[in-house]
Order: structure tokens, then sequence, then C-alpha cells
């Protein structure tokens, strides 16, 4: 299917209104400031897969004043995305989503152009979704195993697109890591040899998408939560935790900004940075496919009834 494109509208005086009170923290002086948001107006952001960090994102990304997006996903909303997506009402059940968001965002003001591929990421568009960003974010559920390998082949390819970034939530925390041209590439983290059973499969990628576990339910029933219902738990509250700190590296690495004095460097893959809002803790770990504390939950997990 040929991407649909929503034109923008373009209104420098409004535009400029509306982003007034984010500049002043974008570098250290009003120069700074000014090619600082002329950096981000000017860029072309992919969001592959608009769930509830995706969706979310696009809105976001239009506020700070991206003036360009392309939006993926073929899939369409459901009654389990009303908990946490935005786009997600009784009025979209059964349409799709980037569709809803694209149109969504485009209303924020119709100064953003926003490119849309209602077919998501496919081995056969994935160059195509990628040429021309900047940045890409890879909000594909961490199971879809052949459209991410084309998205990450193809950011590899393309000598614009700076990085791709992600986040993905377990629980109450947020798992935020990133790829760079000659970081580990996703292929040799995932480590598929293609003959791994379901539930093998299933192990191998959680224990690199979520090296922490959180302390409740315990390991055995959140795996075979996940075998029975063939999707993952999501709690409400984290999606916008994710949001809230995706957003933050997508705009420093954007300015180019993500390094001291300005930030502290996320390394990228197999490292990663997880905040846990239930237990108030943040720390870089490294997904190399051992849970960092399964020893410490089953302690936990012996004084508490889980059945």
């Amino acid at each position: 299917m040929t991407p649909i494109l929503l034109k923008a509208v373009k209104n420098e005086e409004n535009y400029k209104k509306r982003v007034s009170r984010t500049e002043i923290f974008l570098g250290k002086d009003e120069l700074e400031w000014k090619q600082s948001q002329d950096i981000i107006a000017s860029s072309t952001i992919g969001i592959a897969g608009c769930g509830g960090i995706g969706g979310a994102m696009a809105l976001r990304l239009a506020r700070f004043g991206v003036k360009k997006l392309k939006l993926a996903d073929p899939d369409s909303f459901d009654w389990s995305n009303l908990n946490r997506q935005y786009g997600a009402s009784i009025d979209t059940i059964g349409r799709n989503k980037a569709e809803v968001v694209g149109d969504l965002v485009f209303n924020l003001a119709k100064d953003v152009e926003i490119e849309i591929y209602p077919d998501g990421i496919t081995t056969d568009n994935a160059e195509s979704f990628v040429d021309g960003c900047d940045l890409v974010l890879d909000q594909l559920d961490f199971y879809v195993i052949n459209e991410k390998f084309a998205l990450h082949k193809a950011f590899r390819n393309c000598d614009k697109t700076k990085l791709i970034l992600a986040c993905s939530v377990v629980g109450w925390a947020a798992h935020l890591y990133k790829f760079e041209k000659n970081s580990m590439p996703i292929e040799k983290w995932y480590r598929i040899d293609g003959n791994e059973t379901l539930p093998e499969l299933t192990e191998k990628l959680a224990t690199l998408w979520a090296p922490k576990l959180p302390h409740f339910p315990s390991y055995e029933k959140m795996l075979g939560w996940m075998l029975e219902k063939d999707t993952v738990p999501i709690f409400a509250g984290t999606p916008p935790l994710a949001e809230g700190i995706l957003i933050q590296r997508v705009i420093l690495a954007l300015i180019d900004k993500e390094y001291p004095p300005y930030a502290k460097w996320l390394p990228p893959i197999p490292q990663m940075y997880v905040y846990d809002a239930a237990t108030l803790t943040g720390e870089i770990v490294t997904a190399d496919g051992n849970y960092k504390n399964r020893e410490e939950l089953k302690i936990m997990w012996q004084h508490y009834i889980d059945e």
C-alpha cells in the first residue's frame, strides 16, 4: 500500500509561539536555543509501532516542534488497548493505529507533515520508511523478528539516520536502549538460530528485552501468562513513564547534547537503562540473556503467597 501523506500547512508565527516555552532548555544561550530548535524543526523521525509508547511519542514530538513524522503500524485498536494507548477509544476500535494517531497528531497544529504506513514495517518497505529519517524509534513488539531485522538493516544502510532508540515496559519498570551504527546489531543481540520452540524463543527474548524482573508476579506466572495469551502483560501506568524517559533522549540525540555537560551518555545495546517506579531505582544494566535479580526475587517470593 502506498503511504498516506498528510501535508503540513506552514504558519511560522504560530509555530514560534507553541515551541517558545521549550527553547530555553536547549542549550547554554540564545544562539544555541535557536540552533537547537531549528534542528528539531528540520528533523524527520520514524516511529515503527504506534502503540502505548509509539503513539504517545508521535504527539510529544509534534509538541516539541518536529515538522515531519513517519508512522508505521499494521494493527487496529482493540478493547485491550484502551488501558494505555493514545488514540484508542470506543470510536476507534477496529481502525488502523497509524492512521488514527497520524490524524490526531496532524490536527494538533496542522504544521507537521505525517507520512503513514498502515501496512506497518515490512521486509519490502523498511528501506523506504527509514529513508530520510534523522532518528528512528523501534516500538515494534520484541517478538516481531523479520520486520525488526529489516528495520535495523535499513537503519545501518542509511547514512542520515543517527540512531535507533527504543523503550519497553514490564511491570512498573521502563527499559531504555539504543542502537548506534557501530554498536552490537540486533541480529547478534537476539542470537536466534531458528530452532527454538515458542517457549524457548519467548524466554530468550524476554531476558534481553527486560533483564530485571518485577517483584510480582513470579517469573513463572508471568512467562506462563505470555505463553497462554500469546501477548505480553502491560501495567497501564508504565507506558507514560517510558514516553517521558524516551522523549528526553530523542531530543538530546537530535541536538547532539546527549553527552556531558548536558547529559549522561546512554551506552548502546547490550547495555540499557532501567528505571523501576515501584522501587524508585534506576541503573545501567547489561542485557546479556540473564535476569539480573532472579535470585534476589526467589528469596522475596518465598515470603509471599503468589498462587
